[in-house]
């Protein structure tokens, strides 16, 4: 399988209504370049910084995991 795209942020939550909380306190769908399915998304990559600050500044964290070249 070939590189769809490169330098992307995917937001993965446990479930739905996890998105719903999040929509709550900040406009996130502002963040979404594409749904993965309804749990994921794709963030752009140049919002990320201020996405994650908004959510921790709201009481919400994120586990950040950065991958590089070959997923490692």
């Amino acid at each position: 399988m070939g590189v769809i795209h490169r330098n992307v942020a995917v937001l993965r939550v446990a479930e739905p209504g996890v998105l719903d909380e999040i929509r709550a306190v900040l406009p996130l769908d502002a963040h979404v370049i594409g749904w993965i399915s309804p749990t994921e998304a794709v963030l752009d990559p140049q919002e990320l910084k201020p996405f994650l600050d908004a959510l921790e500044a709201r009481g919400m964290g994120a586990l950040v995991r950065r991958t590089g070249p070959g997923g490692g």
